[in-house]
């Protein structure tokens, strides 16, 4: 195997590292920082706190996916995790005040409309949806596989028996007419 060096130590350089590790590499990290975590952290002015960290975070699944295939201990093993409510609040310069609740994609899509209008909840499920359907056909050959040397294979379906809903991905692989 190989010998690696990882600049950085945010939140993706050390996943990187980890999964090197186990492939049998060895990986040393080097950070410029005080700390490890990159741009994980807390920022506090005006009585307002804003977290700095990638937003993945609100997504234990690919912590636990990284813990697994990496660790000795399950993420819940390791750190604490705990549910918070409302997800997200966004204050906007107009006055508007908006609070996104944790766990519940009717309840976002309540406060959405609330904010901004009817259908602006809708319009934020179907941007959700697009993007699931786009991470479910690039997640595996992009993230999980080996990159080839031969980047065309991008240009092809890597699973052609692969269901597509809709029709809404036949642009991103060649498959079957444009939408």
């Amino acid at each position: 195997m190989a010998r690696i060096v990882v600049i950085g130590s945010g939140m993706g350089a050390m996943a990187a590292a980890a999964r090197l590790a186990v492939a049998g590499h060895r990986v040393v990290v080097y950070e410029r920082g005080r700390a490890h975590g990159g741009g994980v952290g807390r920022f506090a002015r005006d009585g307002f706190r804003f977290d700095t960290g990638p937003g993945l975070l609100h997504l234990p699944a690919v912590y636990r996916d990284l813990f697994l295939k990496t660790g000795k201990q399950t993420l819940e093993q390791s750190v604490e995790l705990s549910q918070v409510d409302p997800a997200s609040r966004h204050l906007f310069a107009d006055g508007t005040d908006v609070r996104l609740p944790n766990a519940s994609r009717a309840g976002v899509l309540q406060a959405l409309d609330g904010a901004f209008g009817a259908g602006a909840g809708e319009r934020w499920s179907d941007l959700v949806n697009r993007a699931r359907e786009v991470w479910d056909a690039t997640r595996r050959p992009l993230l999980e596989e080996p990159l080839r040397a031969d980047w065309r294979v991008l240009g092809r379906d890597p699973y052609p028996a692969a269901p597509v809903r809709r029709g809404r991905l036949s642009g991103l692989f060649g498959r079957g007419g444009a939408d």
